[in-house]
């Protein structure tokens, strides 16, 4: 039974160990810091709605590409590829799971916020408010959970109360400037704790050299 519980407990370290790099910080940073910027397209002379939906895409593909590369190529070179245990990846696959729909069902609710769907008898900040807890706040407290990073609890939080503050903005400054300083100041936040960890993880963990054959 001890060694049962020391292996369990090992393998809880060396997953906790696997969030030293900082790219899941850097990653949710970048997710939130997109939602400032998804009026880009309206330069191109695209509808809103379709605006939203094609940069929103594009942009978390991006990020998505930007966590894979460094995964394999800065933070496995360094650590090494660690196999978990049945109980691990069954949960990782429930993440997964879950990421991809939390991702699809955000675009769609988000989409119809944009289309006015949701005429609720509340002020603009209120439903604001309402949706970012449902829709940011929970789902990432969930993926938290899952993940065991209790620092992402925070992010949760300002993500959430982000939309709140965004609209409180839009009659002080305007459109899209309110996304641009609420999700973009949020998300630069996060993503710069991120780069703050990054660095030292690649201080503690330097790339070994092969050596050469004599």
């Amino acid at each position: 039974m001890d060694e049962h519980i020391d292996i369990k407990e090992m393998e809880k370290k060396a997953w906790i160990s696997t969030f030293q790099d900082g790219l899941w910080d850097i990653y949710f940073g970048l997710l939130i810091m997109g939602i400032g910027f998804s009026w880009l397209g309206g330069f191109f002379g695209l509808p809103e709605t379709l605006d939203v939906l094609l940069t929103l895409f594009s942009w978390d593909i991006g990020v998505l590409l930007v966590f894979f590369v460094g995964k394999k190529y800065v933070t496995r070179p360094r650590m090494g590829f660690v196999k978990f245990g049945q109980i691990r990846k069954k949960r990782n696959k429930i993440l997964g799971l879950f990421i991809g729909l939390m991702v699809v069902f955000t675009l769609i609710t988000f989409i119809f916020t944009l289309l006015g769907a949701f005429q609720l008898q509340l002020p603009g900040f209120m439903v604001m408010l309402l949706i970012g807890l449902l829709f940011i706040t929970l789902p990432f407290s969930i993926v938290a959970y899952f993940l065991q990073l209790k620092r992402l609890y925070i992010y949760a939080l300002l993500g959430g109360f982000g939309l709140f503050t965004s609209e409180l903005l839009v009659p002080i400054i305007g459109a899209p400037y309110h996304d641009i300083i609420t999700f973009g100041g949020i998300g630069l936040v996060i993503t710069i704790t991120g780069l703050t960890i990054f660095l030292k993880f690649l201080q503690k963990y330097p790339l070994k050299k092969e050596e050469g054959v004599n």
